[in-house]
């Protein structure tokens, strides 16, 4: 059957209307989207209706010179385009006027508009699931699960390992490719893209980033947008980078804040570095060279420029621009005081 015989009519019942369901987000997109994506190969008219319409009058009432006619609803975020399919496959091959399907119609738009009466067939549809109704949080909370459990089948059918995919969440637009492994209690949101042979560890939350070959990420890491993580790197427990460019090689190690800034390619960022970003007004940039070691506890006053090659000594506060393989260092002196303590 081609698409283009295929007319769906989408069906918004008004009680949602000035409700939130419909926008609720699931797994990355909002029902709305979901619904979208799966009649998108199709000619399609949304609806708003009350409970009380009648079917066949609706039907009539937005007659296509298509031949066949799905009636479905918008609170249905699990019907496919597959599915669609094959309900209007059994219509044509059985050579029925219409079906009843678990929630929705079929209609062979010809026969049902030129009759007043006709016979309408049950349709078994083969998964049950596409046609749970969200009409309440709790089946939308079941209706996540079931779209989660969707995705991660896909992932692990295309080679991504997860260890545990009943505690691995993974958003519908988040790109990953084989030989990555993810384990439990991460989170891949919005546009995130992995790429092969990284490894994400327990309880890591990435969102609109993208991940280079053969990075290690976490444990506890939390990349937010904007942030572009290059091949061969390193990003340990309790980093957080935001909006941020790391150079492929580079290890940001433990508990480190990397904000607004672009480090190069092979450097290694200390313990509980930060890169101040913020004035309390404004965002600032810093530009960190390739092969540069910033030592455990440092500060970088945003903008700041780092140059290739450059040691910053731990504790160190760096306000000013640090030349091309120079040793940046500002901290006081150790004082030892003598007997200070007294019984």
């Amino acid at each position: 059957m081609q698409n283009d015989n295929i007319f769906v009519l989408v069906l918004t019942l008004e009680q949602y209307q000035n409700t939130t369901l419909l926008s609720q987000p699931i797994c990355g997109r909002t029902m709305t989207q979901w619904v979208a994506a799966a009649t998108a190969p199709f000619k399609t008219k949304n609806v708003v209706v009350s409970s009380e319409d009648d079917i066949i009058t609706l039907f009539k009432n937005n007659l296509t010179n298509s031949t066949f006619t799905v009636i479905t609803y918008a609170d249905m975020p699990l019907l496919t385009t597959q599915d669609i399919l094959d309900a209007v496959d059994y219509c044509f091959h059985k050579g029925v006027p219409a079906l009843k399907l678990p929630r929705g119609w079929v209609f062979n738009t010809e026969l049902v508009a030129q009759s007043e009466t006709f016979p309408v067939n049950d349709f078994t549809a083969a998964n049950q699931e596409s046609y749970m109704v969200a009409f309440n949080n709790v089946q939308i909370a079941k209706i996540r699960q079931v779209m989660q459990a969707r995705i991660n089948e896909q992932h692990l059918k295309n080679g991504v390992t997860l260890i545990d995919p009943s505690h691995t969440y993974i958003d519908a637009d988040v790109q990953i490719d084989k030989a990555v492994t993810i384990e439990p209690n991460a989170h891949l949101i919005g546009k995130t893209a992995v790429h092969s042979g990284t490894v994400i560890l327990d309880g890591c939350h990435i969102t609109d980033a993208i991940i280079g070959q053969n990075c290690e990420v976490g444990p506890y890491a939390h990349i937010r947008p904007n942030c572009s993580i290059g091949n061969n790197c390193r990003v340990g427990n309790y980093v957080e980078i935001k909006r941020s460019r790391i150079g492929d090689g580079t290890k940001v190690a433990h508990m480190t804040y990397v904000g607004d800034s672009t480090i190069g390619k092979n450097c290694n960022i200390g313990c509980g570095v930060i890169f101040c970003n913020y004035n309390g007004k404004s965002k600032s940039n810093c530009l960190v060279g390739d092969h540069t070691f910033i030592g455990s506890n440092s500060c970088l006053i945003a903008p700041v420029q780092i140059g290739d090659h450059a040691y910053i000594a731990a504790g160190t506060v760096i306000t000013d621009e640090l030349p091309a393989r120079a040793l940046g260092i500002s901290r006081a002196r150790q004082a030892i005081k003598e007997h200070y303590v007294t019984e």
